[in-house]
């Protein structure tokens, strides 16, 4: 489930990501983890979102996210 819009996909539809010491990562394998969608991360407010989930501030957030998604 994505967690900007809450709704329902398969695991090889979205994006699975974690925070470790107030940055986004792609999913390591160990510890918490999120999932969004392919259509969120274009979404303006998912930065705030993201901010508050990760402590950062929406532009750094929005930073990292792009920067993990054009890396695969």
């Amino acid at each position: 489930m994505c967690i900007h819009c809450k709704n329902r996909f398969y695991q090889n539809e979205l994006y699975r990501l974690q925070c470790k010491e107030k940055r986004i990562y792609a999913f390591s394998g160990f510890g918490r983890s999120f999932y969004l969608c392919k259509s969120c991360i274009d979404d303006t407010k998912l930065p705030k979102s993201l901010a508050r989930i990760c402590k950062v501030d929406p532009t750094t957030a929005l930073k990292m996210l792009k920067e993990i998604v054009e890396n695969g």
